[in-house]
């Protein structure tokens, strides 16, 4: 065997210029992979760091009518049960108290249909949540008449820092209350409909305005590890099996968003098979115009006695030569270019306005993911492999005879 493999470096050395277009184009292929998911990846964590700590949170507990995040019905009629549960879990970092419903907000030049949420600004912070304000500032939690709305709403109202709105909502009793409310602030979360159909009160005023008593909309959890969440989420949907309450994680309370990272993926994997079918083919071609150029080498191997099986093995070990050097300098180029661009950012300013909607932001920073890297390692590999055995079985088939005479 290590004679074998002696041989095949050394057959790979005497044509240096072949061995080397094979190994570039490896390289290139599989760089370009790696980058490509590291590129993914990077924004995919951005997306969801953006989700979990601006418009929802690592883990959920909502009333079962509650299918999403835009769908304000019911509550938790019994609030002090569930914390006694979040506050014996050593897995929970903490916990947010929160109120929501639909309703309109309006001032002298416009009306618009929004969704009003309550919460305790000092709660939210302490569970990772953040509040992009953009102008003016955050309440106090006893701030119970200031209000804060996103940007593009303040725009479309026509309003300043300082001036009043009316909220108008519709109580748990199905009335309409409503009440005026001074604005203090503005924030950006980076979503058109979440920046132009937000308005934010304390949970003390969202409490009175929806007519909620002591009753809550949502229960925000945080655990002090993403690698505790399926394991809280499996027990606190075990403890509250009996009740009309449920327990959901952010990409069940926003499926659409899970939906496009697995369309993403899915992309990746289609980008992965296009660059390896042209690699595999471009070494498919090269062994194929080796054995032509080798016929006679074959023939005399063969007439020396080499064994058919030893001729493949030739072939198939010169493969995987130029492959494992091929995957070295794609995973190395690969993930230089990560560890770069992950440093720096790259720069997706002018397509703002695509991205924005995606929660991503202006810069992505990739980050190297292991897992596909072994994945695209072995996928390279394996298909490599694969396909240096038509040529070499060809190779062991020829006469030894009329191999010797086709090229002398």
């Amino acid at each position: 065997m290590k004679a074998i493999v002696a041989i095949a470096y050394r057959n790979l050395l005497r044509n240096k210029k072949r061995s080397f277009i094979i190994i570039l184009a490896i390289t290139i292929g599989l760089g370009a992979i790696v980058f490509l998911r590291g590129f993914a990846s990077g924004a995919q964590r951005q997306m969801v760091d953006n989700i979990v700590s601006v418009i929802t949170s690592e883990i959920s507990i909502v009333h079962k009518s509650m299918e999403n995040i835009y769908n304000t019905n019911g509550t938790i009629e019994d609030p002090e049960t569930v914390r006694r549960l979040l506050r014996g879990d050593p897995r929970v970092a903490g916990f947010a108290e929160e109120v929501f419903g639909s309703g309109i907000v309006s001032s002298p030049q416009a009306s618009i249909m929004t969704f009003v949420s309550g919460i305790d600004p000092q709660q939210e912070i302490a569970i990772g949540s953040r509040f992009p304000i953009v102008s003016g500032r955050l309440y106090a939690p006893d701030d119970d008449h200031s209000v804060i709305v996103g940007e593009k709403m303040r725009k479309i109202l026509g309003i300043e820092l300082g001036e009043k709105v009316v909220v108008t909502v519709q109580d748990q009793s199905g009335g309409l209350t409503g009440e005026s409310f001074t604005l203090i602030g503005t924030l950006e979360i980076g979503n058109d409909q979440l920046d132009s159909g937000t308005v934010v009160v304390s949970l003390g005023a969202g409490k009175r305005l929806l007519g909620m008593g002591d009753r809550l909309s949502k229960f925000a959890v945080k655990t002090t590890h993403r690698d505790h969440i399926p394991g809280v989420v499996k027990d606190l949907r075990g403890k509250l099996s009996g009740t009309d309450l449920m327990v959901m994680t952010w990409d069940e309370l926003i499926p659409m968003m899970a939906q496009m990272m697995r369309f993403q993926d899915g992309m990746i994997f289609v980008v992965l098979l296009i660059v390896l079918s042209v690699v595999t083919a471009g070494i498919l071609n090269t062994l194929l115009m080796s054995i032509v150029e080798r016929t006679r080498e074959f023939g005399l191997m063969l007439a020396l006695g080499t064994k058919p099986l030893q001729v493949i093995s030739l072939l198939v070990f010169e493969t995987i030569l130029l492959s494992l050097a091929g995957i070295s300098g794609g995973i190395s180029l690969g993930i230089l270019a990560i560890l770069y661009f992950g440093h720096v950012g790259i720069d997706l300013s002018r397509f703002v306005s695509t991205f924005s909607n995606l929660l991503v932001g202006s810069h992505v920073f990739p980050r190297v993911d292991w897992t596909y890297i072994g994945l695209f390692l072995m996928v390279v590999l394996v298909s490599n492999i694969l396909i240096a055995f038509y040529p070499a079985w060809r190779a062991s088939r020829l006469q030894p005879v009329e191999a010797m005479r086709q090229v002398g």
